[in-house]
């Protein structure tokens, strides 16, 4: 299968919409739309390809997709005063709906499996656009207890949190918040990554820096330093 689809990136080509670094809500506003699609592909790899990068401008300049090596690009139109007039939720969508479209269209020219992207885009509206995942469900080591990690996100802000299933006690707790840096944010390998030390505690170790639930305390114990992103930051 070779490398992963690492990410998908939307470009804005424009001059009307404010961009980084002078202004962060567009930028925000696509990379945690980009994120959340790419993730919700449940690790989909298209052939051949690493990356796709989006670039939306005024107008459109290309008549199909193209390749760079692995990268995979391709443009669309935005209407940039129909967006900016838009609430938040209502920028969600029809940034959702851009992606999708183009996405779409590579799809079919490249022969990708269009039903995964579908399924992709139906989540993200279902959810209401609430970034959610549940990472499936570990039992204690004497198969008494079961830990389950929970990942949200913001535009701003990526959470971990772990729901501990012990008897009739159901605890759900937070592990660690960090910044959000979207599709490279550590913060998916720590999800993974989480697991029952011994019988009686589920978290994150990583050598002398752990956060876990402990059933016997009934809390969370951590070690991890006050600013997070120096342990958890990008990938």
């Amino acid at each position: 299968m070779g490398a992963p689809l690492y990410d998908i990136t939307i470009y804005y080509n424009g001059q009307v919409i404010k961009d980084a670094p002078d202004d962060l809500d567009f930028r925000r506003t696509v990379n945690y739309i980009a994120d959340f699609y790419h993730d919700r592909l449940n690790g989909y790899k298209p052939p051949k390809t690493g990356r796709i990068c989006i670039h939306l401008g005024p107008s459109k300049n290309w008549d199909k997709p193209g390749y760079f090596g692995s990268i995979c690009s391709y443009d669309n139109v935005i209407d940039e005063q129909k967006y900016l007039s838009l609430l938040k939720m209502e920028k969600y969508k029809y940034i959702l709906n851009l992606l999708h479209s183009t996405v779409s269209e590579i799809a079919s020219v490249y022969n990708w499996e269009q039903s995964i992207f579908n399924e992709a885009y139906n989540h993200i509206i279902e959810s209401g656009f609430k970034f959610e995942k549940f990472y499936p469900e570990k039992k204690s080591k004497d198969r008494k207890h079961t830990g389950q990690v929970v990942l949200t996100k913001t535009e701003e802000k990526s959470t971990l949190s772990t729901v501990v299933i012990s008897g009739e006690l159901v605890r759900k707790e937070q592990l660690l918040e960090k910044t959000n840096w979207y599709w490279y944010d550590s913060i998916y390998n720590s999800a993974k990554s989480c697991k029952w030390f011994d019988n009686t505690s589920f978290g994150l170790y990583k050598g002398e820096k752990n956060c876990y639930f402990s059933i016997n305390e009934d809390e969370i114990i951590s070690d991890l330093i006050d600013d997070t992103n120096n342990l958890f930051g990008t990938n």
